[in-house]
């Protein structure tokens, strides 16, 4: 069986402007520089989410990492209530079902805060199974996504949607395809350099892994 392995944050669930916004006022309150635009944001996000507040100017010597994490995370958690899905999400997801495929999601995020978001969006339902982290450091995608394959048959294929870098690098590390979607959280030059295909949009990217898995969609 092939099952597509679907990122959240900035795959499925628009977040990155609020995403902006939220780091924006953390930078401002510890006295740095806010990032200008969207493009600059998407230029320097990236995992591990230290390594990335690190680029952006804090220093965990001042005021540690742990607790960054924790002022950004009651900002956006209050806030994404109001981000939405991206618009040819529920088309994507039914096509892919219709195909016979299954829908896994595999995400970064805290466990109970996406199984929330899912909720305010009424996708709760719509996959086999969801895999979230247990805290709010972003640091074990990868060791979720070997427990996923280990869980799975050894003959099924996996194919990882996901809108960063981090997420070829988990898809290769467990010998998954990989597309990644350029409307996120990353540019689509920065995406480029993975060497995996890019897709503007995520129904493009389920007519490239139905390709590759030898499907017509």
């Amino acid at each position: 069986m092939d099952h597509i392995v679907w990122d959240w944050n900035g795959t499925l669930f628009d977040d990155v402007r609020l995403c902006l916004d939220c780091i924006n006022r953390l930078l401002q309150k510890h006295g740095l520089s806010p990032l200008e635009t969207l493009e600059q944001y998407r230029e320097v996000f990236g995992f591990p989410v230290a390594d990335y507040y690190r680029r952006i100017g804090f220093d965990f010597d001042c005021v540690p990492f742990a607790a960054l994490a924790e002022e950004y995370m009651a900002d956006y958690q209050e806030k994404s209530a109001q981000c939405p899905l991206y618009p040819d999400v529920l088309q994507t997801l039914r096509r892919g079902r219709e195909l016979g495929l299954g829908q896994i999601v595999l995400s970064a995020s805290k466990k109970d805060y996406l199984m929330q978001q899912m909720e305010q969006c009424g996708v709760q339902d719509a996959f086999d199974s969801v895999w979230g982290i247990e805290n709010i450091y972003a640091t074990s995608k990868e060791e979720l996504a070997h427990l996923l394959r280990e869980s799975l048959p050894p003959a099924d294929r996996l194919w990882f949607v996901g809108d960063s870098l981090h997420d070829a690098h988990v898809a290769g590390a467990v010998q998954a395809g990989c597309v990644l979607v350029s409307t996120g959280h990353q540019s689509r030059a920065r995406l480029e350099s993975a060497g995996v295909p890019v897709a503007d949009s995520l129904w493009e990217g389920l007519s490239v892994v139905c390709g590759e898995a030898g499907m017509r969609v």
